[in-house]
């Protein structure tokens, strides 16, 4: 039971839609970059997805810098009209 007094359940059987095809029952988003993370790495505090995904952000900033904008001049809140302080 949860806090709310709801329940969680797992689904027990597989469901198939009008065109008589299952769903993708226990199937995921397929990766973009397929990366491993061995056993004995993670073991050891290594994250080879992790570490995968920093290099290739990285990379991607390198070849498509991002400008960082200025920021906009403080707006006069000081109640005089707009005037100078």
């Amino acid at each position: 039971m949860l806090v709310n007094r709801g329940i969680a359940t797992a689904a027990e059987t597989g469901v198939y839609g009008p065109e008589q095809a299952w769903l993708i029952e226990g199937h995921g988003v397929d990766p973009d970059i397929v990366v491993d993370n061995l056993p004995h790495q993670t073991f050891l505090g290594g994250d080879a997805q992790l570490e995968a995904a920093i290099k290739y952000l990285q990379g991607e900033i390198k070849a498509k810098p991002i400008a960082i904008p200025a920021a906009p001049k403080y707006p006069n809140k000081s109640g005089r009209g707009g005037q100078p302080e």
